[in-house]
């Protein structure tokens, strides 16, 4: 959120600094009625300790700032620094917990202290979709270096395929996650892609040297 409202010129809605947050958009027919059950629905929310702050958008302007603070999220974390980025997916129980994993294995190495901008690494994040587990993992360094890259590769691919998730949500594989197919995927599973693939492109013509 800090690196959000630096960048984008935003200021938080909410009274206080949180570990996490949650952005939630409805739609309906009846917007007096539809935000008097989101506000009902907030004020229980508040009520059970099951959140601890909350705002409510009130015009097109809110909305639209409050999509910022989301949206505004890649480009913030590009101007902060080298942005290492990996979009998986993992059971909702533990969706963030690979962020204080790798978070920790880089205060091992001497490489990164929250709060500590001298050290080689500024930022450890995560964001994205909980209702379909897909976690858009951050690191944030001074500039991609092999001392950074090797604290957490594989070991985010060991990590997701350890938690039954997937190294690859809503980005596809491309070039760049063919090699680490493996965590995700069986030997039997790959083999039945590539018949696949083979069927409808035999001359391997689409998409060539892409996954299978």
């Amino acid at each position: 959120m800090g690196a959000v409202l630096e960048h984008q010129g935003l200021r938080n809605p909410l009274t206080s600094d949180y570990p996490f947050y949650v952005l939630v958009e409805t739609s309906g027919s009846n917007n007096a009625h539809d935000d008097e059950k989101l506000t009902a629905l907030l004020e229980e929310l508040l009520e059970e300790g099951v959140v601890e702050d909350g705002a409510l958008a009130q015009d097109d302007s809110q909305i639209a700032r409050m999509w910022t603070m989301r949206e505004g999220i890649p480009e913030s974390l590009g101007k902060t620094g080298a942005t290492y980025k990996y979009d998986v997916s993992i059971p909702i129980p533990v969706l963030y917990d690979v962020v204080g994993d790798i978070s920790k294995r880089l205060e091992a190495a001497d490489l990164y202290k929250p709060g500590d901008s001298s050290r080689p690494v500024k930022l450890v994040c995560g964001y994205g979709h909980i209702g379909d587990s897909n976690l858009h993992l951050n690191i944030v360094a001074d500039k991609f270096e092999d001392q950074v890259t090797r604290i957490f590769e594989p070991f985010v691919y060991e990590w997701v395929a350890s938690h039954r998730g997937s190294i690859s949500a809503e980005h596809g594989v491309g070039l760049m996650k063919r090699d680490y197919l493996g965590y995700s995927k069986t030997p039997e599973m790959i083999d039945y892609m590539k018949r696949i693939k083979h069927m409808f492109d035999p001359s391997g013509i689409l998409n060539p040297y892409k996954v299978v």
